[in-house]
């Protein structure tokens, strides 16, 4: 319909311009002549013609729908409304848990809903803080990551050495954790191992699902790793094509097994990676599966065995040290310092002399002894490296004090 509009318009102006220019004389340059001075307007108006269809093919119809824009204009509306009302909920939660946990500062519940609410209103010192006085109460891989990511997060996305240490110990203590595993390798990547980046992220995207929360980033800094790399498309995409098919794969055949048949299943799987470590026996990541793998069963003897041999692959490694640590003295058995334990404690504070567990064990051996001198110096230094309110400052605190009414 446009079409005709236009064509009418430039045929009805040819007409009007071509009856009123007979007698008007037109470029008298020399250089240029034209026999009839009506042909130069007819040309120019079909150009005109040629050039308004032009617009239209690449603007599309000027003609708005009002209704469809009106519309539009509504779910924009109301999605910045739901996203306020969220923020406004999101606040008043922060405030009364921030109240609540100054209540209760030892709560573990309260702080890990203040750390996960003030992640959401980018309340960062607070998620932070929140993080940090969780892992003094209780120590875990996940923990670790999520501090990491906190810190990276306010340092705009910059690894720090303190977000590096978090992401080493995390992934020490499970190589699977997806949000150190990202990390570990943002952190390569920041540093110009891009090849080493791109391996981490690969890994982490075959054991990616399309629900991850990550996905999307992990496929963006992959894709930007391959640019950086000169790696090809077609390359990259079969690379995105191998993630975990969960419905084929030899975990859903597990988990779709009878519990007698799961048990058998994993140890054939633990017993093949044992047979592999054997043969290469500098494989620390392997070593570290094995010993979690020994966890889950409940192998303590063989557990103890692979911890061990990842430390003789890297003896100046605290963290691992610190493991066999807690695997020799844990909470639920009466201590027994036998000299491997107080070797093993030595060895922590010669590399790390604030450690805070291997100054605590180190404390509880002097006292168990009754040498009240050097677990008032052991822990006295532990101290200072505890939180305000960490429950474990509070008692030692009261030990303190017991030893020095003592004498």
């Amino acid at each position: 319909m446009l079409f005709v509009i236009i064509f009418i318009i430039t045929i009805l102006s040819i007409l009007y311009i071509f009856q009123n220019i007979k007698h008007t004389k037109y470029l008298k340059s020399k250089s240029t002549k034209l026999k009839s001075p009506q042909l130069l307007f007819v040309i120019v108006s079909l150009f005109i013609f040629f050039l308004s269809s032009s617009i239209y093919y690449k603007i599309g119809n000027p003609f708005i729908n009002m209704e469809e824009l009106n519309a539009s204009k509504l779910k924009l509306i109301q999605s910045k409304n739901k996203k306020n009302s969220t923020f406004i909920k999101d606040l008043k939660m922060f405030n009364e848990l921030l109240s609540k946990s100054k209540a209760d500062p030892n709560n573990l519940n309260i702080l890990l809903n203040l750390a996960s609410t003030a992640s959401k209103i980018n309340e960062t010192d607070v998620e932070i803080s929140s993080l940090k006085k969780i892992l003094s109460i209780k120590s875990t891989p996940k923990l670790k990551s999520l501090l990491a990511q906190a810190i990276v997060k306010k340092a705009d996305g910059q690894v720090t050495s303190k977000a590096q240490n978090l992401i080493n110990q995390a992934l020490i203590e499970d190589p699977f954790d997806p949000g150190a595993k990202f990390l570990n390798g943002l952190a390569q990547s920041q540093i110009g191992n891009e090849e080493e980046a791109f391996k981490i992220w690969v890994e982490l995207y075959k054991i990616t699902k399309s629900t991850d929360t990550w996905k999307n980033d992990l496929e963006v800094n992959i894709r930007s790793a391959a640019k950086n790399l000169g790696i090809s498309n077609k390359v990259l995409e079969n690379k995105f094509k191998t993630n975990l098919n969960y419905k084929s794969s030899i975990t859903q055949d597990i988990l779709n097994s009878s519990e007698e048949h799961q048990k058998v299943k994993i140890n054939q799987m633990v017993d093949q990676l044992a047979d592999r470590l054997t043969k290469s026996k500098q494989d620390l990541d392997g070593w570290l599966k094995l010993f979690r793998s020994y966890k889950v069963l409940n192998n303590r003897e063989k557990a103890l065995d692979a911890i061990k041999v990842a430390i003789e692959i890297s003896p100046d490694n605290i963290a691992l040290k610190q493991m066999l640590l807690k695997e020799l003295l844990p909470p639920s058995v009466k201590p027994n310092f036998t000299s491997e334990i107080k070797n093993l404690i030595a060895e922590i504070l010669i590399l790390d002399s604030s450690n805070i567990d291997a100054l605590f064990f180190q404390g509880l051996d002097a006292f168990t002894e009754g040498n009240n001198k050097q677990a008032t110096v052991s822990w006295k230094k532990l101290l200072s490296r505890l939180p305000i309110n960490s429950p474990m400052k509070l008692e030692l605190s009261k030990k303190l004090q017991s030893i020095k009414n003592k004498n």
